[in-house]
């Protein structure tokens, strides 16, 4: 729900990869409804940017970095496949000259095409599930139709992703139920679409009857760690 706070944070979701010796970031970003979601998008090419500037003290590869979530966590990540990139040559901080581009994704169920949701032509804005959130996209009450599907289409991930998008998205995973009415399954068959008409790696795991979320999703992270350690590894020296 693009809701974020330290008291949520779960060491318990970073054993899969910390035991597969990755470094896990959990990032708290300003949240819905004080912070609006073009905020929130912010917020997370800043934390990449950070963890970028930051690396040799954290002692992590730069050129390596993953990043994953669900939901509105998954939605994040995307934009970061898909509009990840070079910061700010001249800016004085040297955290905003930073790129913000990720090496992979792995996501559960993330929203990606706000223009069609569910089916081709629905809007996420006139969605009846989704109403709780449309306030999140900081639309005033006058905006015509022409500046709501703007603002969608610059808030969804698919097209930063596909054909005239990001020069080179990542390999990127998703995992999502077939029954899932919040974020329908469409979702991400679009990204998946996209990325196999640019060639790029991808996969899609179906989860068979699931919902927006399922009893022992804890136990599919794993495939979310396998997906990391495998793009993101050092190759093999001879």
């Amino acid at each position: 729900g693009w809701v974020s706070r330290h008291e949520g944070m779960n060491w318990g979701l970073a054993r899969p990869f910390t035991e597969r010796g990755m470094t896990v970031f959990e990032v708290v970003h300003g949240s819905q409804p004080k912070f609006t979601l073009p905020e929130v998008v912010e917020d997370i090419h800043r934390a990449v940017r950070y963890i970028r500037t930051h690396a040799a003290e954290y002692g992590v590869d730069p050129e390596r970095l993953g990043i994953g979530g669900a939901s509105a966590g998954g939605h994040l990540s995307l934009m970061m496949a898909g509009y990840g990139g070079p910061g700010d040559p001249k800016a004085a901080d040297p955290v905003d000259r930073a790129s913000s581009a990720v090496q992979a994704v792995a996501a559960f169920y993330p929203p990606t095409d706000f223009l069609n949701y569910g089916k081709e032509g629905q809007r996420a804005l006139s969605y009846p599930p989704l109403r709780p959130f449309w306030h999140v996209f900081a639309l005033p009450a006058t905006a015509t139709d022409a500046e709501k599907d703007a603002v969608a289409r610059r808030l969804s991930p698919v097209y930063g992703l596909a054909a005239g998008g990001t020069p080179t998205p990542p390999p990127t995973l998703l995992i999502h139920g077939d029954a899932d009415a919040l974020v329908p399954l469409q979702q991400s068959e679009t990204v998946m679409a996209a990325l196999k008409a640019r060639g790029v790696q991808h996969e899609l795991v179906v989860k068979k009857g699931a919902a927006h979320g399922w009893p022992g999703i804890e136990s599919d992270r794993a495939l979310l760690a396998d997906w990391f350690a495998k793009h993101l590894s050092k190759p093999s020296k001879p």
